[in-house]
């Protein structure tokens, strides 16, 4: 049995839906950094023999604020799991991130490479990570998520583009924007696997980029756009109390010897394409 925690976040759902077989699925009803909690949840479902952990305070700029809370979801918690997973004998598999390197590079980043996260978010996904890896599980990092059912730059930008004439985007700031189901898939390919891996959807974009192909590809498709102008802008534009990494762009080919990684102009195709009865 599959035990899915942070059900309701993007990943989470994805996930759900994907995978085909007994699912236990839970939200905040569980609290991952409550050892006690985790270990009373674990004890009621014997059955559990994988685990993946989607739960996460994501929330990067509130995460200066609420330090505390960050740590609790996204360093305690995972520490958490992988105890639990371990005693139950069951695989567990942690969500991290690419916030956890610096970005001051400008090539693609392997999972060896060096990290230095660089904000409070980072900071708690990182020690989460070194947390599950010293039980022996599997971290999945990913990047610039986006896909149905849940708030990010992707819905929030396809609803700018069906209401603004000009819309801004931060054209200084790289990575591999990652569609959730294919994360999903992939995530149900590696169930039994250890150590550390990265996904992301192949091809290195901007916002800014993303946001002229989506245009594009929304407007082939029949959404009724409005936005005549995308301007390209620095992040600085769009003032944060904390720094983001400039380039954090993964390397992926440990994982894609795994798993086949389409194009992120191909997953938003077949996103555009879903979110249609929606909004036409």
């Amino acid at each position: 049995m599959l035990w899915i925690t942070g059900c309701k976040g993007l990943l989470g759902a994805a996930l759900v839906r994907a995978s085909r077989q007994a699912v236990l699925a839970t939200g905040k009803e569980v609290d991952i950094g409550d050892l006690a909690a985790v270990r009373q949840f674990a004890e009621k479902h014997p059955g559990i023999t994988h685990l993946v952990n989607c739960a996460a305070f994501s929330q990067v700029d509130a995460a200066e604020e609420f330090k505390e809370m960050a740590y609790h979801t996204n360093a305690r918690g995972p520490g958490h799991l992988a105890i639990v997973a371990r005693e139950m004998g069951a695989k567990l598999i942690h969500i991290s991130t690419d916030y956890v390197f610096d970005g001051k590079g400008r090539t693609p980043l392997v999972e060896t490479a060096p990290t230095g996260p660089l904000n409070t978010y980072g900071k708690t996904k990182w020690e989460g990570e070194q947390k599950v890896l010293e039980q022996g599980a599997c971290v999945i990092r990913t990047s610039w998520l986006f896909g149905s059912g849940g708030q990010n730059f992707v819905s929030k930008l396809l609803k700018l583009l069906q209401t603004q004439r000009q819309i801004r985007l931060t054209d200084d700031q790289w990575s591999r924007f990652t569609y959730a189901p294919d994360l999903a898939q992939a995530i149900l390919s590696v169930l039994d696997r250890t150590g550390l891996y990265q996904y992301a959807n192949r091809g290195v974009a901007t916002k800014y980029e993303f946001g002229v192909a989506m245009r594009e590809e929304a407007c082939a498709l029949g959404y009724p756009i409005v936005t005549d102008e995308i301007l390209s802008v620095p992040g600085a534009s769009f003032p944060s109390p904390c720094e983001r990494p400039i380039y954090s762009a993964f390397d992926t080919s440990k994982m894609e010897r795994i798993v086949n990684i389409r194009h992120w102009r191909d997953a938003l195709k077949e996103f555009l394409c879903e979110q249609m009865p929606a909004y036409l």
